[in-house]
Order: C-alpha cells, then sequence, then structure tokens
C-alpha cells in the first residue's frame, strides 16, 4: 500500500509539472493568456482589498462621531426605562405636580422641572423614544414611495412619466410644512398619524431624486441587455435598476432622517405635538419666556441638535465612502 501511494504522489507530481510548463509555455507564446488560477487570487485579493478601503472610507472621526451620536440617543431610547425610575405617565398629562413649575437643579430632580413641574431628565429620556420614531417611519415612508413610484415613472417613460411629472410639480409647488400645521389639528395631533402625513406628503421630493437616478442607470449596458433579452419589467426595475441606486438612497435616507427631526421638532414647538407623549420640541415650548431657568430649554434643543447633527454627519460619511465621483 505504500509503494502504491508513493507510485500515486510521483504521478500527480509529475502531471503538476507538466501542467505548469504548459502554463509557461501559453503565458510566454500567448499574448494576453491568463492562468484562470492566478486570475482567481488576483480577483480576491482585489475584493478584499476593496473591502478594506471601503471600510477605512467609513472610519473616518467625523463617521464616527454621528455615529456615537446617533448610538448614544437609540441607547437611551431603548434603555430608558432602566435609566429613570419615572415612567411616561409621570412625565405627561394630567399627571403632574403643578408646585413644583422650573424648580432648579436638585438630587430629586437633577436638571430640574418644567413649567408643568415634569423632570426634565425624564422628559429627555422618554422623549428620545419619540424622536426615533420621528426620525425614521416618515423618512421611510417617503423613500419607499418616492423610490417605488420614480422607478415606475423613469423606467416607463412617456404619458405614464409626464402624469406623475405634473402631479409632483403641483405638489411641489405647495408649501408642505404648511399644509401639515393645518393637517394635523384636524386629525387630533396623534403622533403617527401626524408622522404618516408628514411621509406621504414628502413623496415627490423623492419621487423627483429617484426618477433622476433611475434615467442614469437605464442607459447602461446591462439594463438594455436584459432588456433585450425579455426580461420581465418589473424585474429589470426591481432587479437591474434598484440595485445600482442603492447608495444614494442610503445617504438619503440618513440626511433627511436629520432633517425630519428638526422639522417634527418645530411642529412641536408650535403646539402641534401629541400631548400624550414627552417630545423635545415641546418642552422648548414650554420654556419660552423663561430666562430664570435656562436648562428647561437648553436641554431638550442640544439633543435636538445633537440628534439631528449624528444622522447629518453619517450621511456624509455613507456619502464619502459609497459615492464613486469622489474616488475617481
Amino acid at each position: 500500500m505504500q509503494v502504491y501511494s508513493e507510485k500515486e504522489e510521483i504521478e500527480e507530481d509529475s502531471l503538476n509539472s507538466g501542467s505548469k510548463i504548459k502554463r509557461l509555455i501559453k503565458f510566454y507564446l500567448l499574448p494576453g493568456w491568463r492562468n484562470p488560477e492566478f486570475s482567481e487570487r488576483e480577483y480576491q485579493i482585489g475584493k478584499l482589498k476593496s473591502k478594506r478601503r471601503l471600510f477605512r472610507r467609513f472610519i473616518t472621526p467625523l463617521t464616527l462621531l454621528g455615529f456615537l451620536l446617533v448610538l448614544i440617543v437609540a441607547f437611551i431610547a431603548v434603555y430608558g426605562p432602566w435609566l429613570t425610575e419615572l415612567t411616561l405617565a409621570n412625565v405627561t398629562p394630567p399627571l403632574y405636580p403643578p408646585d413644583d413649575a422650573f424648580l432648579q437643579p436638585s438630587p430629586e430632580h437633577p436638571l430640574g422641572t418644567t413649567i408643568y413641574g415634569w423632570d426634565i431628565l425624564g422628559r429627555l429620556i422618554w422623549g428620545a423614544r419619540t424622536t426615533l420614531q420621528a426620525a425614521v417611519l416618515p423618512v421611510a415612508i417617503s423613500i419607499s414611495g418616492g423610490v417605488i413610484l420614480g422607478t415606475i415613472s423613469a423606467y416607463f417613460g412617456g404619458w405614464v412619466d409626464s402624469i406623475m411629472m405634473r402631479i409632483c410639480d403641483v405638489l411641489l409647488s405647495l408649501p408642505m410644512l404648511i399644509i401639515v400645521i393645518v393637517i394635523a389639528p384636524l386629525i387630533g395631533n396623534d403622533l403617527y398619524q401626524v408622522l404618516i402625513i408628514y411621509g406621504i406628503l414628502f413623496i415627490p421630493y423623492n419621487i423627483r431624486f429617484m426618477r433622476s437616478l433611475v434615467l442614469q442607470v437605464k442607459q447602461n449596458d446591462y439594463v438594455r441587455a436584459a432588456i433585450s433579452s425579455g426580461a420581465d419589467k418589473f424585474r429589470v426595475m426591481f432587479k437591474h435598476i434598484f440595485p445600482n441606486t442603492i447608495s444614494p438612497i442610503i445617504i438619503s435616507f440618513f440626511g433627511a432622517m436629520g432633517t425630519t427631526v428638526l422639522g417634527l421638532a418645530g411642529l412641536a414647538f408650535i403646539g402641534l405635538g401629541d400631548p400624550t407623549i414627552a417630545n423635545w420640541g415641546a418642552d422648548i415650548m414650554f420654556a419660552r419666556g423663561h430666562f430664570d431657568t435656562p436648562g428647561a430649554a437648553l436641554w431638550p434643543g442640544f439633543f435636538i441638535g445633537l440628534t439631528s447633527i449624528g444622522f447629518i454627519l453619517i450621511g456624509d460619511g455613507l456619502r464619502d465612502a459609497l459615492d464613486p465621483r469622489l474616488h475617481i
């Protein structure tokens, strides 16, 4: 058995040496010939280097700062019940101690109280959950609607594109924030209803954005090849075109979240927030004109800015990492 195995090894070595000689002859005599094994290794090395370069583009100070800020707010939102003994009922109407309005910071109230005697720290902790919901839900609705309708409009073109663009022109000519301010009291200022209306009204902006992306990708050879081969239209749209527009959509998603945080805080500031939840914009409204207790407005404003800046920094970092035009 040992002799037989040694024979097999010798034969295998001779075959390998013979194949190596053939590859060398082809390499020197055939212009443009490449070793398949070497090409595969080269591809894997290039793929690994590409992943490392992409990862290094994410590891920038401002992007890491953005992730850190958002993680802090997300941690407060998720683990809020562990961070304070106060429940949501203790920092929202109708339960509040009217004699404790605008108290200065103390061991019982580390950051003081609001005009209704609610603990500022408790409102900040519970308001983080409201802020993240307000950031994600309307942006998800507006971008999802914009992606679907914008892709259909740009791909089909013709009368479909003309009708959809004219509708977008009409909607974009309207002051969306004013419309939200008008509609919000009619539906009762419920948080989720306001967020849904906010997201629906901003779909036209994303339709325009997605349409421009699809019109660029639609001209590529692989899309034309898929169309020529008889692929289904929706398969072409959402398998060949959409995946190649995902990077700008992700960038837009995080940037829009930062803007939405500011917009919905502004709605709460003018009294259009849901009174049954903790809202940082409403806390600033409660503190108007009370300069003897600046913390009542300073801390909510600080956290609104913190969250908004965090999302914007993440969006900028993703743009720097994923936009190929910045690395030509």
